[in-house]
């Protein structure tokens, strides 16, 4: 009995003494985890160094995978593989990045050696990770349906946006090395080259894609049923413009690295018509002149008996629509004066001058045709003006803007008499840019149209009767009914007052001198300033004669005189 208590006891002791092993080793493990937490914080460059060693223990184990694998499973292997080098190139730059922008101070030399070598072999992983998706880029074979080229250029398209984000990281971080003072002038002259190279053979493959764009649209205009060349169209029409979009990538990095890319910003606009920023550099505008130049030059001594002929055509051709504009002009206003359309005034003058101006641009362009100019760089051109312009008027766009909404909504027209904000008067011109208005005196106000849109807008006669709003006051000793009979003769005798609506007669309120009476008969509003002056003369004149007054303003002061005690 003994042994067997003895044994209760010891198996108690060796289970309290494993829960509390247990318990110190949780709360060991937590304070661990605890502190590791803390020194990341405090840290962040050795969390970042730990992520790198991570990202690059994945990479060696994926590099054995890969070698052990095929097909498919090799294939999603690469993919990741892939990913995670440029998640490297990213983590080695961004440690990089965070140690150069650290205080003298506080960047140890161990975290400095560490960053340079890290950026001596960041080169050799970008342009690693650059080959393998150059080397994966493959074009649809000619001759293949739409879809299937479509889809074979989506891939290639993506292949090409990751190619470029290496080129991206290589550079900076070039100009991260800089920083630590680390000789880069080869780095920097291979991505020159590399860059001139590709810029070169961008722009070969540009053209020949815009050759191809031509030729599926010579031959969709002849067979435009064909489902089949339309739809290839399509997608070489969207070829170009991915090729322009990354021609525009390797531009920028060419104007950053302050190389020449003159004759491609040109070729650019000339070719797909894209606008940029660069297109307003002062080589580009000046070879694009030059080249306009040399072409009218060469036309003039090559082609000078047709093109005075096509000169006179021109000038022919100009004047017999500017005349065509002078006849359709009064047709076009008699033909909307007419017709059953409410238009509004200023509707009326647009729709007139739209027409006459779309008659006379037209004129222009076929007469310009004539003469063999080409309309696409024309218009590209005007385009970059008509940028400058549209940031230089951004008010009058404004003005141009609340003028449509005027246009549309129609609030009032000309003729109307209306208040908008501080103004009222007489409308006498509208346009889609301002409003004249002339006041009751005489004087004529304009006023931008954001001004009246952006403000509340009172039309007066925008109805065809009106009710006049008068009060009149009597004696409290006068007959109330007496007076309300005297102001429904004088509103009943008078021409201009409508029958219906009834007027209104009504004992309105008892003021502190008077018993107030409001009239409110109704007329048409021409009317309405003779009715009122009118009205107000009669009843002063029959008040009179029926002995009812008008008391003036009055007050009963009462002085108490209190004696003192």
């Amino acid at each position: 009995m003994l042994k067997i208590r003895f044994a209760t006891l010891f198996i108690s002791a060796l289970f309290l003494s494993s829960v509390s092993l247990c318990s110190l080793i949780s709360v060991t493990t937590v304070q661990a985890q605890e502190t590791s937490a803390e020194q990341t914080e405090s840290d962040p460059q050795q969390a970042s160094l730990d992520s790198i060693e991570e990202q690059k223990r994945i990479l060696k184990d994926l590099s054995t995978r890969i070698g052990k694998s095929e097909g498919l499973t090799r294939t999603a292997y690469e993919l990741r593989y892939e990913k995670s080098l440029k998640k490297l190139l990213e983590l080695n730059l961004n440690f990089a990045e965070s140690v150069a922008n650290l205080d003298q101070a506080k960047a140890s030399e161990k975290y400095r050696q560490q960053a340079i070598q890290i950026l001596n072999s960041q080169f050799a992983l970008a342009a690693d990770a650059i080959k393998r998706f150059r080397k994966q880029i493959v074009l649809p074979e000619a001759g293949k349906s739409a879809a299937v080229q479509a889809a074979a250029y989506s891939r290639v398209y993506g292949l090409v946006a990751s190619m470029n984000h290496g080129y991206e990281l290589w550079f900076k971080s070039i100009e991260v090395s800089r920083k630590f003072e680390i000789d880069v002038s080869e780095q920097e002259a291979l991505l020159r080259d590399i860059f001139i190279e590709r810029a070169a053979n961008i722009s070969v493959i540009l053209d020949h894609a815009m050759a191809n764009v031509s030729a599926l649209r010579a031959s969709v205009a002849v067979m435009p049923t064909d489902a089949e060349l339309t739809a290839q169209l399509a997608v070489a029409t969207g070829h170009v413009q991915t090729i322009a979009d990354g021609f525009d990538f390797v531009l920028q990095m060419m104007d950053t690295m302050e190389l020449d890319t003159g004759d491609y910003h040109e070729q650019l606009l000339n070719a797909t018509g894209q606008i940029t920023a660069d297109v307003f550099e002062v080589s580009v505008i000046s070879n694009l002149l030059l080249g306009w130049g040399d072409k009218l030059w060469t036309m003039i001594i090559e082609e000078g008996p047709n093109l005075i002929i096509n000169v006179f055509l021109l000038i022919i051709i100009f004047l017999a629509f500017r005349k065509l504009a002078d006849v359709i002009q009064p047709l076009l206003e008699r033909a909307l004066e007419k017709s059953q359309l409410e238009l509004s005034e200023l509707l009326r003058r647009m729709v007139i001058s739209i027409a006459r101006n779309v008659i006379i641009i037209l004129g222009v362009l076929i007469a310009l045709s004539q003469i063999g100019i080409s309309l696409g760089p024309l218009l590209a051109g005007l385009g970059v003006i008509g940028l400058v312009i549209g940031f230089a008027l951004q008010d009058t766009l404004s003005n141009f803007a609340a003028g449509m909404m005027i246009l549309i909504y129609r609030p009032f027209d000309v003729g109307d008499l209306v208040e908008v904000g501080t103004v009222s008067g007489t409308v006498s011109h509208m346009s889609l840019v301002n409003t004249t208005i002339m006041t009751l005196d005489n004087q004529t106000i304009i006023v931008p149209n954001n001004k009246i849109w952006g403000d509340v807008i009172r039309n007066i006669t925008a109805q065809t009767i009106r009710r006049v709003d008068m009060m009149f006051g009597i004696s409290y000793s006068d007959d109330i009914p007496k007076t309300e009979r005297v102001l429904q003769e004088i509103l009943s005798s008078h021409e201009k007052v409508l029958d219906e609506p009834a007027a209104m007669v009504k004992l309105h309120e008892l003021g502190d001198s008077s018993v107030n009476f409001v009239v409110r008969p109704w007329i048409n509003k021409d009317d309405y300033w003779d009715v009122y002056w009118d009205v107000t003369r009669a009843v002063k004149m029959r008040f009179d004669e029926e002995g009812i007054s008008i008391p003036f303003p009055q007050r009963d002061v009462h002085l108490y005189n209190e004696t003192s005690s």
